[in-house]
């Protein structure tokens, strides 16, 4: 029996067949697991880097900012990593995932990087009693590591960012709306390889925000009496 995936994810030797029904779960494990490689199937634990720094900001900000929102679609919120394999086919590895759930791995080196890229007097944290009057809203449309044999691997993040001024406008408008996409190779076909590869997607990610903010920024101060 075969029991790697297509892109040969390495599991334990069975024999030449499986004789007893104890090891079975086995078999159908080697069979279901993710199709990146690992050394044995021992779960492992990730976790999101915050990227460095930028010197898009020319002047340190004056305004409190708090992540009001962020959500990453149900179809990639699970802790398991998600590798896309086919047009429409994904698969979960049970071997490999968040430390915590991807709305907190990624909110977590998010809300660190803007307090350190000085755009903000401070950065809240959920449950601050320090009072923000700038709100982010953050939505993931995909996090996966794109395994599909059409294309070269690699990891696939997408997000939408909106920036809002705390009023007391019913509809609020945004003075910051942007999407930004990033697919990074894949050095290897591991999970560490493509947690790296978010990683750098991510830093990508928040270097064009920040100069995006840059400019937003400067253009809210031109308008200001």
């Amino acid at each position: 029996m075969n029991t790697k995936s297509p892109l040969h994810f390495e599991t334990h030797s069975f024999g030449l067949a499986v004789r007893t029904a104890r090891l079975l779960p086995w078999a159908l494990a080697g069979m279901l697991t993710g199709c990146l490689s690992h050394t044995a199937p021992v779960r492992q634990t990730f976790a999101l880097e915050t990227p460095p720094p930028t010197n898009s900001v020319a002047a340190k900000g004056q305004a409190v900012l708090a992540i009001r929102t962020l959500q990453v679609s149900p179809l990639f919120a699970g802790r398991s990593l998600v590798y896309r394999t086919g047009a429409e086919r994904y698969e979960l590895d049970p071997y490999a995932g968040f430390l915590v759930d991807p709305t907190h791995a990624l909110a977590i080196p998010m809300r660190s990087y803007l307090r350190n890229s000085g755009a903000f007097k401070d950065v809240v944290e959920p449950g601050s009693q320090l009072e923000a009057d700038t709100f982010l809203e953050v939505y993931v449309s995909e996090l996966y590591g794109d395994l599909r044999p059409s294309n070269p691997p690699a990891a696939v993040l997408s997000m939408r960012m909106l920036f809002f001024a705390a009023g007391s406008e019913k509809m609020p408008r945004p003075f910051l709306e942007r999407n930004y996409t990033h697919r990074v190779p894949l050095r290897q076909k591991t999970a560490a390889s493509l947690v790296a590869a978010w990683n750098q997607a991510l830093a990508q990610a928040m270097t064009e925000l920040a100069a995006d903010l840059a400019s937003a920024q400067a253009e809210r101060a031109n308008k200001s009496p």
